[in-house]
């Protein structure tokens, strides 16, 4: 793109609407891809990271979102289903429900919402993309299910909200192991930090505009636990942006943090299909 102009005595002179439109290009492209998030399977690659896929077992996890001076809660059921409802030999077949939160403290599926994922049981082997190892899958939304074609998963935002990343860190440290509760009951958990940071760069005429990304995930974890045996999961995220060389006329993104964090409230292996073709 070029974004001079000249004036009279053919001294160049940068456009005030030009570097408007060359700053809108820099938002775009540092902003362009997708935001890392803290989900079900972050840490599905580590292997510090226990993975157990056990048939009948559920997971109900309490998450937290804070960006922007927002706050968002939410919460949410895995569940690995035995074969009696529907695993076999080559794949294990998942439950992924949205709960909503009785007066009493019970936790009950929204009714008639949420996934059935089928996944084959090589991604025990925490290889290639989990993405990949996805067989089926059917998005239950107001009762009615919805066949998810390999091509629309990542449009999907249940799906691509949980099983899209494959985080892989520049740094993993262990920490000094934590007590914590888990409905009622008392658990040693390991302590992992796992961190890393990312560049992207955008050059103009007026300089190159840097934006570094970290990212750092603290981990709480107990074997006993099924899947990732997360008890505990916290995530921070910053973004940073510069101009090399510096220019007081050239304004910078501010900087941007979220923070996201995903508490145990409970688990089992007693776990029974909530969704089906009759919802």
């Amino acid at each position: 793109m070029n974004i001079y102009c000249k004036e009279a005595n053919g001294r160049p002179l940068l456009s005030a609407v030009r570097i408007f439109m060359a700053l809108a290009l820099i938002v775009v492209l540092l902003t362009a891809a997708p935001a890392a998030a803290l989900d079900l399977f972050t840490l599905w690659k580590q292997p510090e990271i226990p993975l157990r896929m056990q048939e009948g077992s559920w997971v109900d996890y309490r998450s937290q979102v804070m960006a922007g001076g927002r706050r968002e809660e939410g919460l949410t059921r895995l569940v690995c289903l035995t074969r009696a409802d529907g695993s076999d030999d080559k794949t294990l077949l998942l439950e992924l429900l949205p709960l909503q939160e009785q007066k009493d403290g019970t936790l009950l599926p929204l009714p008639g919402q949420g996934a059935q994922i089928r996944v084959s049981r090589d991604v025990l082997k925490r290889e290639g993309s989990l993405l990949q190892s996805i067989v089926a899958v059917h998005h239950w939304q107001d009762g009615r299910p919805q066949e998810i074609t390999p091509e629309e998963l990542r449009d999907d935002p249940m799906i691509s909200t949980s099983f899209t990343s494959d985080f892989v860190p520049d740094e993993v440290s262990s920490q000094q192991s934590t007590t914590r509760i888990v409905g009622g009951h008392q658990m040693t958990c390991r302590q992992w930090i796992l961190a890393s940071a990312d560049t992207q760069s955008v050059v103009m005429p007026a300089g190159k505009m840097n934006q570094i990304s970290t990212r750092e995930i603290a981990a709480a974890v107990n074997e006993e636990i099924p899947f990732l045996g997360l008890a505990y999961a916290s995530e921070r995220v910053r973004s940073v942006s510069s101009l090399d060389p510096p220019n007081r006329k050239i304004p910078v993104p501010p900087a941007r943090i979220r923070v996201e964090v995903m508490e145990l409230v409970g688990f089992g292996f007693d776990a029974v299909a909530h969704l089906s073709a009759g919802d």
